[in-house]
């Protein structure tokens, strides 16, 4: 194989990596408070910021600010209303390596 060809392998690959990197998203247990109560459900977190939360009914709730600090956060929904969530599997060595 030629050394082009292998640099040109090789920069997709690592342009590939990179961009799972960026759009890294994972599913956590956790403890949702909002103005109606506080729900034991999952949310997602993509890149240190919970984006959503997955009710057990199946319906979902979009968030947005919700950078998380600590394994907590606080967002806000499509309603303008502020959501706060912990992560309940938090993991401190997790986001220090993400």
């Amino acid at each position: 194989m030629s050394i082009k060809k292998l640099f040109s392998i090789s920069v997709l690959a690592f342009l590939f990596i990179g961009r799972l990197r960026f759009c890294y998203s994972d599913e956590h247990d956790a403890t949702v408070t909002t103005s109606s109560g506080t729900y034991s459900t999952s949310a997602e977190v993509e890149n240190g910021e919970i984006t959503q939360v997955h009710w057990p009914n199946g319906g979902s709730m979009n968030l947005t600010g919700a950078d998380v600090e600590d394994g907590e956060a606080t967002g806000t929904n499509s309603r303008g209303e502020t959501v706060n969530v912990t992560l309940d599997d938090y993991d401190e060595d997790e986001e220090a390596n993400e």
